[in-house]
């Protein structure tokens, strides 16, 4: 669910970028995929992970993949889209945990030159996203016995949340550039589902520092392009 409800938002995003490289002769546009990192504190899950039947736990960074883009004029606002998503899969004899991450949004950044091929921006990501947790108990030996004893509980979470950062743009070449991001990650989660239903879990503090890197295609223009001069009154052209 959340896997699917990312790559739509994703979808979103990368027109975004599409537009935004039409926007390039007029101010600033840029757009290309994402990798990101994110240290979420995932300590409750894993205590109850670990706690019910033994499941490996699910810890440590999570690094997400994306893209997205975003147009505008220099000094003043930036929009566009965001989407990212990653995940963290631990095996431990026959139980295996897997944890899935999605998160989309709308760009809103204030963007200035910084030199003659950089730009340094200051922006906020406004969205929503998931996680999806599948925690496999044994393999079973056939389709009967899957049937007969499940193996496998499917949980998700649903949040909304921002991501502010600071990005700095390098233009390796007039169509494309090198980005640098780092910001922080604050979601508001809301209550585990099973089955459609909702149900008591782990509480989780969805917040984090993000550091990212983004290849983009698209460049910094002017939004005025010179004009020939005209010729003066009684002046003839060669």
């Amino acid at each position: 669910m959340v896997r699917s409800a990312w790559v739509a938002v994703l979808v979103v995003a990368l027109s975004g970028a599409v537009a935004a490289l039409g926007q390039v002769s007029v101010g600033l546009g840029s757009g290309g995929p994402l990798i990101g990192l994110l240290t979420f504190d995932l300590s409750p899950l894993t205590a109850a992970l670990t706690a019910a039947a033994g499941y490996p736990a699910v810890d440590g960074p999570v690094v997400v993949f994306g893209g997205g883009g975003a147009g505008g004029i220099l000094g003043g606002p930036v929009f566009g889209g965001l989407g990212f998503g990653g995940s963290l899969s631990r095996l431990e004899a026959d139980k295996r945990t897997d944890l899935e991450l999605g998160y989309g949004g709308v760009v809103v950044e204030f963007a200035r030159q910084a030199g003659k091929g950089a730009v340094i921006a200051v922006g906020t990501v406004l969205g929503g996203g998931g996680l999806d947790l599948t925690a496999r108990a044994r393999y079973p030996v056939d389709f009967a016995d899957s049937l007969a004893a499940p193996a496998v509980s499917r949980f998700s979470l649903g949040f909304f949340g921002g991501l502010a950062y600071l990005r700095l743009q390098i233009q390796a070449l007039p169509w494309l550039a090198v980005e640098g991001w780092a910001g922080y990650f604050l979601a508001f989660p809301g209550q585990w589902e099973e089955g459609g239903r909702e149900i008591a879990g782990p509480k989780l503090d969805l917040r984090a520092p993000f550091f990212g890197v983004r290849i983009s295609f698209g460049g910094i223009g002017s939004p005025d392009e010179p004009q020939p001069d005209a010729p003066t009154p009684g002046e003839e052209k060669e």
